[in-house]
């Protein structure tokens, strides 16, 4: 183990003090005139090398003689071959010559005794035995033999010998033995280890924080312990394991000191040194984060040797274990290895021995590295056979369909109905747990490819998957699916996934052609409900949808018309939408409009004999929003979300949306900015982007705005280069709106009141219920910035007339905050006077709190300090409980102007409770020392979710770090919480 520690003596290994205590003592002892022996047992890669090593430079300081071999799986068949490199590792001082040169050769190339006499050796044994005793001399002797379970039979029983009689002798005999199965070599070395006279030595691996200490000093970076618990996780602390990793971070692969360089796994590196030759410097920050799906090359290498020495079949086995990755039923092993039971037991104990595999109910690798590298081993072709034979031996079993589906992922098509049915329903299973997994597995199923007559099924579902990762794709195949369904039912849902495809690519006119022309060739009732749903609802998308709606409405009405009379109920509904549209548009009384939205909703109802269609319930519950009822549209919104993943039903985020925009209408601006992010991140796919993505790039931008965070707002514009778009469809007047208040707070007026204008015209033709009363008021406040005074008060008088007649709260006092400072200061008093009274006891708490700000300002600007006074800090205190920052902070400094500080809204600012359930989860966790790829993997959420959520955390606590987080939550918790 590196620490990059450059020269100097062997300053020791970590964690490994008991370790050298022991070989202290047994040198100890030997200075004394005590002989002994000192086994160190382990697997590959703990450090028994460095161990021995160290041995030998203690020996070497105390003036011992020190003989040193090393066994090797390709020199076993060499007759004490052990022996030999024993006396060839004689100290320039101790030279084999003389009168013990021709007994050496003699006895190592002499004629051996017969294996199955062992009273033959003897004679041989004590020869050898008095040779060494004569190198020594008057000097104590140290014999070492590494990865003695390779040397050869003879040399193993020369130890065995020597293990007899070290207690009477000056010498010590230290061994380095890896497990390994049974046979003469474990008979000879267990003689060894298990001898009276053993001192056993069985190295652990490093634990977390000597891993922490390795990655803190040789890869840095701002989170060494996340780095240090990656490596832990893959390597279970096996130093060899460790080395390697940090070597080929060091070096890259390829690099001529990375693989292959002598300190790669099978040239036996000193892991576990502090002090061993050390690798080029690591870049700050390296990552670690592919270990899973990566080893080192040098370890790819070292675990095909090893496995290549144990009996057959343990490589095919091993290949198969890997596969697998954890077995808890032996036969599945022994159908895709093609191995006999008596085949796979033999191998299974070989692996077991060998501490490669650990033996349980559940069999699975020692290190999950050993898995990587031996899956790194397999041939790609060999792979794929082996997850074909996977899956089908796991669907045999009766193993989930998930599990089936994850081998045929990486098997090679075969045409076989049976992978495109297990494919078929992991993406069922997948759908009904509202994971994204369905689209790879309906993808492969194409791909297999299925038989003429589940082509119709796997081209349709797998164009409904992809709705919400490619629609462009989701097209493709949902067209082609169109062609190949006959049947009723499933032609009107396929029809309809197609028109919602082609409109989140803006092709709206295509979109409404598929529907009508669907409509007219189906007489059943129930299948052509849906298509006038997403007719209705697509139609009012774009100018040219409406305009192609019309021309089709006539043919489409009178085909209704007969399905109705010979329908027992009514069950189509694609003109509810259009009613409530039509009424907002109408300036209906608020109460009424609402009245019908409400009911729309409760005929949505999983419940209800003849509900309505997704389009009519996302509109009637827009109508509530507008209608200023908060409370019902929030449990609405959530409502028609839950019951679209129920269902499976793909709603593109547009309930996301609407939760959005609701919640920040209640005053819950951070959950409202979430929300659009998750909207926005989950419909940025890998296809291009969608018709929504303008949508929720909006609703984040407006809830950003109230934050105050202008510059992450124009940022989430520009890297979607909306900072510019131009269009006509509905999803722009969401974006013109947003942007315009941007270009507005940012100081330019001319810009904002452009963006404006557009939206409002292009509201007004497409006739949506955006251009709602009080929408369009930021046009106001547009126009007086541009010293257009007299165009505001006339608008503004114009919407103040519609806000009176529609009677909602919000939408009314939207208009006469909005309106108040474009006319007589008195009059202005009078206006903000009524918007206080019409928003007391109000669920809309941002309104309420822009107008007691604007009320507190046009008071201290008329001179009545007091009642300003008072007001301010109400809306203060309101804003930083909205966490509406931009409000607060203006807030803040009138009072301020008025040298009066602020009560209360800095604490609450600053105090965890300010924190969203959401953001404070990731706070915590963060605040832990989790890092944010294991938070989102403990909250089932993505690493930018993560990311929005501590950026936001760190703002409101006003920290800049996580190492902060645990000061700035404890000091902020209030007592008793």
């Amino acid at each position: 183990m590196i620490i990059n520690a450059w020269d100097g003596p062997r300053a020791g290994l970590l964690e490994r003090q008991a370790e050298i205590t022991g070989i202290e003592r047994k040198l100890d002892d030997l200075s004394d005139g005590i002989g002994g022996i000192l086994a160190v047992e382990g697997a590959a890669g703990t450090g028994k090398s460095s161990l021995l090593h160290l041995l030998q430079a203690k020996a070497v300081d105390r003036k011992f003689l020190v003989l040193h071999a090393r066994g090797n799986e390709f020199e076993a068949s060499f007759a004490l071959g052990a022996v030999a490199q024993l006396v060839e590792s004689a100290d320039d001082d101790t030279p084999p010559a003389g009168p013990h040169g021709s007994r050496i050769a003699h006895l190592l190339h002499g004629k051996l005794p017969d294996e199955a006499h062992a009273a033959g050796w003897h004679p041989l044994l004590y020869e050898l035995h008095r040779i060494l005793l004569d190198l020594a001399g008057d000097r104590r002797l140290v014999i070492v033999i590494d990865d003695a379970q390779w040397a050869d039979l003879p040399s193993l029983r020369f130890l065995s010998y020597l293990a007899a009689r070290v207690a009477g002798s000056h010498m010590v005999l230290a061994v380095a033995v890896e497990p390994c199965g049974p046979g003469p070599a474990a008979d000879l070395l267990g003689a060894v280890v298990t001898s009276f006279e053993s001192t056993v030595l069985r190295p652990a691996p490093l634990s977390l924080h000597a891993l922490e200490q390795v990655c803190a000093e040789t890869l840095g970076g701002p989170d060494p312990a996340a780095l240090a618990e990656t490596l832990f996780e893959a390597t279970h602390g096996n130093p060899m394991l460790v080395r390697a990793v940090l070597d080929e971070a060091a070096t890259g692969p390829g690099s001529p000191d990375g693989p292959g360089s002598p300190t790669e796994p099978g040239h036996h590196a000193d892991p576990t040194s502090l002090a061993s030759p050390p690798s080029p410097a690591i870049p700050a920050g390296t990552s670690l984060d592919r270990l899973s799906e990566h080893a080192p090359r040098s370890l790819v290498r070292w675990v095909v040797r090893k496995l290549r020495s144990l009996p057959d079949p343990s490589f095919e086995l091993a290949q198969t274990v890997a596969l697998l990755g954890r077995v808890t039923d032996p036969r599945i092993v022994e159908d895709i290895a093609c191995l006999s039971p008596a085949g796979a037991e033999k191998a299974l104990a070989a692996l077991i021995d060998a501490e490669i595999l650990v033996d349980g109910p559940v069999l699975r690798f020692a290190q999950p590295l050993i898995r990587t590298a031996v899956q790194h081993s397999t041939p790609l072709l060999t792979r794929g056979r082996l997850h074909a034979r996977a899956a089908r031996a796991l669907a045999a079993v009766g193993a989930p369909p998930e599990q089936v589906a994850g081998h045929l992922l990486k098997a090679p098509p075969q045409g076989d109905r049976r992978a495109v049915r297990s494919l078929l329903d992991a993406a069922a299973s997948a759908t009904g747990r509202c994971e994204p997994d369905a689209v790879r597995y309906l993808r492969r199923a194409l791909r297999e490819p299925p038989a003429g007559h589940d082509l119709p099924a796997v081209l349709s579902r797998l164009g409904a998957a992809e709705l919400s990762v490619d629609h462009e794709e989701a097209a493709v195949h949902l067209r082609e699916a169109l062609e190949h369904t006959t049947d009723p039912d499933a032609r009107s849902a396929v029809a309809r996934d197609l028109a919602w495809a082609l409109a989140l690519g803006s092709r709206f006119e295509e979109a409404v052609t598929v529907l009508a022309d669907t409509i007219v060739e189906l007489d059943e009732a129930d299948a052509v409900a849906h298509l006038d749903d997403a007719l209705s609802c697509i139609a009012r998308l774009s100018p040219g949808a409406r305009d192609l709606r019309r021309h089709h409405l006539t043919g489409i009405r009178r085909h209704l018309d007969r399905i109705r009379e010979r329908a027992t109920g009514p069950s189509t509904d694609g003109f509810v939408g259009d009613a409530l549209l039509d009424l907002l548009r109408n300036g209906t009384d608020a109460a009424q409009v609402a009245d019908l939205a409400a009911d729309t909703l409760r005929r949505a109802e999983p419940a209800a004999e003849h509900g309505v269609g997704w389009g009519a319930a996302l509109t009637a519950a827009w109508s509530l929003v507008v209608c200023d009822r908060l409370p019902e549209a929030r449990r609405a919104a959530r409502a028609l979300g839950d019951a679209s993943r129920r269902r499976g039903v793909n709603l593109f985020h547009l309930d996301q949306c609407l939760q959005a925009y609701v919640e920040l209408q209640l005053g819950q601006v951070s959950a409202a900015a979430q929300l659009a992010a998750g909207a926005l991140e989950a419909g940025e796919p890998e296809g291009s982007p969608s018709a929504v993505q303008p949508v929720a790039v909006a609703a984040l931008v407006e809830a950003l705005i109230e934050q105050g965070d202008l510059e992450p707002a124009g940022a989430a514009l520009s890297a979607r280069e909306l900072l510019d778009a131009e269009g006509d469809t509905f999803a722009h007047l969401f974006l013109l709106r947003a942007r315009g208040r941007l270009r507005l707070e940012l100081g330019h007026p001319g810009e904002g009141l452009a963006d404006l204008l557009k939206g409002r015209r292009l509201d007004a033709e497409l006739g949506l219920a955006a251009e709602a009363v009080g929408a369009w008021a930021p046009v106001i406040t547009a126009l007086h910035a541009s010293g257009r005074a007299e165009d505001a008060r006339a608008l503004g008088e114009e919407e103040l007339a519609r806000a009176h007649a529609f009677g909602a709260a919000r939408p009314l006092a939207v208009v006469l905050r909005t309106l108040a400072p474009v006319v007589p200061a008195d009059r202005g008093l009078r206006l903000l006077e009524e918007a206080v009274d019409v928003l007391d006891g109000s669920s809309a708490l941002l309104e309420r709190a822009h107008t007691l700000y604007t009320y507190g300002s046009v008071l201290l600007r008329a001179g009545k300090t007091s009642a300003a006074r008072e007001q301010l800090h109400l809306a203060a205190e309101l804003a930083g409980d909205c966490e509406a920052y931009a409000v607060h902070r203006r807030a803040c400094e009138e009072l301020r102007s008025l040298d009066a500080p602020p009560r209360g809204p800095g604490r609450r600012k600053r105090s965890p409770s300010a924190l969203t359930p959401a953001e404070r989860r990731v706070a915590d966790l963060a605040a832990r020392g989790l890092s944010n790829r294991d938070i989102a993997q403990a909250l089932f959420v993505t690493v930018k979710t993560v990311e929005w959520h501590l950026t936001q955390a760190y703002r409101k606590l006003r920290v800049t770090s996580r190492e902060n987080l645990p000061r700035a939550l404890d000091a902020a918790t209030p007592e008793g919480s």
